[in-house]
């Protein structure tokens, strides 16, 4: 039998063969994010606003997700054409990589707990002696933040949401930080599994942020160009629009 890591390398090495090959040939663009995402509301939302975006410049968006924290390093290194969402300032942690400077949408980040009563606002709030808290890894806003708020014997992160929601049930942890559609769409599934998981609920929004394309270097240009068709895309309301267009993964 194989083992389920195995299994994930082979499909990263595939992945990462393909991209190349994909993004060789002309007016075809590729961009990653992490799974979690990918498999969530808003992974549909960014595809439909993208391939629409990037069909009215004359190319087709290719859209893939990537396990942990690959998809920065897919981006960086140029394997695939960029990186599909990422907050403002993470312009500051890349040299490799330009922000296309128009917005998709704002996405909330929660604070989820476990038959508990607490309640959160914002970040500061979770400065409270004692309480484990987790976030997923390649989440750079949660990594970020909670690394200068928290203990490190309080803090940790997983892989994955289901791996954190799993952890939370359990007792191993007291909050699980997650984007809220992310985690809608984890918890839907989880709940076939266990209807345990219907006692996880938000504490409160800790934090909204505005969400970015962002290009490798070589597509300075079309990076200026894509900002301008979002705008756009934004002005005929049409992002609002796609929201509720198909999703690959319904």
């Amino acid at each position: 039998m194989f083992s389920q890591n195995l299994i994930k390398n082979i499909f990263y090495i595939f992945f990462i063969i393909f991209s190349l090959g994909v993004s060789a040939v002309e007016n075809t663009i590729v961009l990653v994010s992490s799974d979690d995402t990918f498999k969530s509301r808003y992974g549909c939302w960014l595809h439909n606003i993208y391939s629409e975006a990037f069909s009215r410049l004359g190319y087709k968006l290719i859209y893939r997700g990537v396990p942990g924290g690959r998809a920065p390093i897919l981006a960086a290194n140029g394997r695939v054409d960029g990186e599909i969402h990422r907050p403002l300032e993470y312009q500051q942690q890349t040299k490799n990589m330009i922000r296309v400077n128009e917005s998709h949408f704002y996405v909330t980040i929660e604070a989820y707990v476990y038959d508990k009563k607490l309640e959160f606002n914002s970040w500061d709030d979770l400065n409270k002696d004692g309480l484990k808290i987790e976030f997923r890894r390649g989440s750079k806003r949660a990594g970020e933040v909670l690394s200068k708020l928290i203990k490190p014997s309080l803090l940790t992160d997983v892989n994955t949401t289901e791996q954190g929601l799993k952890k939370l049930i359990k007792g191993r942890t007291d909050i699980f930080i997650e984007q809220t559609l992310v985690f809608d769409k984890n918890k839907k599934d989880l709940l076939e599994s266990s209807p345990e998981y219907e006692k996880v609920h938000s504490a409160g929004v800790v934090d909204k942020l505005e969400g970015y394309a962002y290009l490798n270097n070589r597509h300075f240009t079309l990076a200026q160009r894509l900002a301008s068709t979002l705008n756009m895309m934004k002005v005929e309301n049409k992002i609002e629009q796609l929201k509720d267009k198909y999703c690959y993964h319904d």
